[in-house]
């Protein structure tokens, strides 16, 4: 295994997701006590991934077609470009929801196309049998990067100027996208693929490979559970500590760099965990998941809250990064972005139908309603986990080497 090109993929991981944590810190409480209503808010966590439904299936044939280096480096500097003009926006007093809202839309879309670009050239440079470890790590990373980006921006949004404090997201995006430069790569030429093969046939290609490989949807769906509970959290954590709790920015950060540790924590025994659980690995991370998810719902008591946060962190981050390298060695790699768009689709539909609704029910029965209402899905995907649990495919992919 290349280490001066797992130092860079680390360092690309930690970087975008630092800059992507402390600017959803900033955004998330400046406009949450600017507008003082969680509508807002449920609104910038759904509108966020709209353009997404249309761009993922686009972007995964994109990714497969092209040197995916490139592409990743592309979408570095186009969400570096919208935090630029965001920034002075805010400098020149001209900030408005809407505005935030059309820049949230940019950033997500252009993270559409970064994450499957970087996930898809991780299965391309690493050897499969390291894509195990290589997406803990880069979770570990990932999660890290989240920490400190949260507990930095809580400080800075309660201490700094709004507009200061994006000038450092700038800085953290500009420098993911230079170590993503930096990782050393050689394109994989793709000998099965036909020269006459049309960019819409690649794309109906895609479907049809999930089609033929159903254990592919149960995975999906797992994962879709795992993101939606991630960024449901994350988006109205600011209404939460504010409404719920009565809490200042500060007690933000902290709970949102608590909810960071403990994607750290899964990521530092995800391979243990990996052995452990084996083919209940979905049952038992969708488990600790909603376990989290009780605890926020009834309490309005800060350290049990730090609790059920600390475990919504473990359980969405071993779903979201097993279960991702689960689907990545199910997966031939000429379909890799393919499938990577495809699951970022059901994901980020799931949250923009559910952004609204949940920010309607945050503004009439205040923001523990959300966290209740999410355990509805994640119990039905604990039941679905252990039905696919006995899949033998599903059992041969997640035995221990």
């Amino acid at each position: 295994m290349d280490r001066a090109n797992t130092r860079k993929l680390m360092s690309s991981y930690f970087l975008y997701e630092s800059g992507r944590a402390m600017y959803f810190v900033l955004i998330t409480w400046f406009l949450y006590q600017w507008t003082d209503d969680a509508l807002y808010t449920g609104m910038f966590v759904s509108f966020g991934f709209i353009p997404g439904l249309f761009s993922n299936v686009i972007f995964g044939v994109v990714v497969d077609r092209s040197n995916r280096k490139k592409l990743a480096v592309l979408a570095g500097v186009i969400s570096t470009i919208c935090l630029v003009l965001l920034t002075g926006a805010v400098w020149g007093g001209v900030e408005h929801p809407w505005l935030m809202i059309t820049a949230h839309m940019i950033m997500q879309t252009a993270g559409s196309l970064f994450r499957p670009s970087l996930q898809a050239l991780v299965a391309e440079v690493f050897p499969k049998d390291s894509l195990p470890r290589i997406f803990s790590w880069s979770g570990s990373s990932t999660v890290a990067g989240s920490l400190t980006g949260a507990a930095v921006g809580g400080v800075l949004a309660g201490l700094v100027a709004v507009e200061n404090s994006l000038s450092v997201v700038v800085l953290l995006y500009l420098g993911a996208t230079a170590t993503t430069q930096m990782i050393r790569y050689t394109p994989v030429e793709r000998k099965n693929r036909s020269d006459s093969s049309s960019f819409w046939d690649e794309m109906k290609e895609g479907f049809v490979y999930v089609h033929q490989n159903r254990m592919l949807y149960g995975l999906f769906v797992m994962l879709m559970l795992g993101q939606l509970t991630f960024h449901t959290t994350l988006g109205f954590l600011s209404v939460y500590t504010s409404s719920h709790l009565k809490q200042s920015a500060l007690v933000y950060g902290m709970l949102d760099s608590t909810f960071s540790v403990g994607g750290i924590l899964a990521g530092l025994i995800g391979t243990w965990w990996w052995a452990k659980c084996q083919n209940r690995i979905g049952v038992w991370s969708l488990m600790m998941t909603a376990s989290g998810l009780a605890i926020v719902s009834f309490t309005s008591l800060v350290p049990l809250a730090f609790l059920g946060f600390l475990f919504i962190g473990m359980g969405t981050s071993f779903v979201r990064a097993l279960l991702q390298s689960v689907q990545q060695m199910a997966t031939d790699s000429r379909f890799h972005g393919r499938m990577s768009s495809l699951r970022m689709l059901c994901n980020q539909t799931s949250v923009v139908v559910a952004g609204p609704i949940f920010g309607v029910l945050a503004s009439s029965h205040g923001a523990p309603a959300v966290f209740l209402c999410m355990l509805i899905p994640v119990t039905g995907g604990i039941i679905w986990a252990h039905i696919q649990s006995k899949q033998p495919i599903f059992k041969q992919i997640t035995k221990p080497a």
